[in-house]
């Protein structure tokens, strides 16, 4: 795994709270979404790689069993999975009050595994995201009608280009930006040779996916016009 330092841009993003939530024109794939009641370590961690080892998502990685139970005990904190043929599809993980300094419930990650992509997902298990964001905040609404809490999240440039794209198409605007250097990672994997061929890690046998999406894997097209369908990483 090689490690190189660049310059990052961060940009955070809320949805108001009355602000309008803006759902995908593109019809909704089939899917399960179901809430992790009982949380665990390995399950977390496991959806924390499976998604995100291809956009640095390393900063868990270290962490302890106990810093993990530590963490998923947390209150406010809620775990969700799209079941896609019976597996794990995606996933987002939600935190009220995570932010002393700011208001309403965070998306603190969010991604699709890298066989779900292109399929019109991500921009629906966003909107998912958001209205169960919104309940747990307290809020009514975020069906598409000005209504709920603040929900807000981050990404940045070692996301995939359509990672902000398919949260502004949501409606999410940008409230703060920051750039900063970052030690990034390539040839991330989960195991040796998980990557697809042509790609750094790659087994072989392997056709390419093309370009990646930051916490959702590879090669998800566009859902058309101004819908992006992007998981996006929002978190590392």
């Amino acid at each position: 795994m090689a490690v190189t330092r660049a310059p990052v841009r961060t940009t955070w993003l809320e949805l108001p709270a009355g602000a309008p939530l803006r759902p995908p024109s593109r019809p909704r794939p089939a899917c399960e979404l179901r809430r992790v009641a009982a949380v665990s370590p390995e399950f977390c961690r496991f959806l924390y790689t499976a998604v995100g080892y291809r956009w640095n998502w390393t900063r868990r990685l270290p962490w302890s069993y106990a810093a993990w139970e530590a963490y998923l005990r947390r209150a406010g904190l809620e775990t969700w999975v799209a079941w896609v043929d019976g597996a794990p599809g995606g996933y987002f993980e939600l935190v009220a009050g995570s932010e002393p300094d700011q208001a309403g419930v965070e998306i603190t990650q969010f991604g699709l595994v890298p066989r779900c992509t292109g399929r019109g997902l991500g921009g629906h298990l966003l909107c998912d995201a958001v209205r169960r964001a919104r309940e747990l905040g307290g809020e009514p609404g975020g069906g598409g009608e000005a209504e709920g809490g603040r929900v807000w999240l981050h990404t940045c440039t070692a996301d995939h280009p359509h990672a902000l794209p398919n949260y502004l198409a949501r409606g999410f605007r940008p409230f703060l930006v920051k750039v900063e250097h970052e030690e990034l990672q390539t040839a991330g994997e989960p195991w040796p040779g998980a990557g697809p061929a042509g790609e750094p890690g790659g087994g072989p046998g392997e056709p390419g996916s093309g370009p990646g999406e930051p916490g959702g894997g590879p090669g998800s097209p566009g859902s058309g016009p101004g819908e992006p369908d992007s998981p996006g990483a929002v978190s590392r």
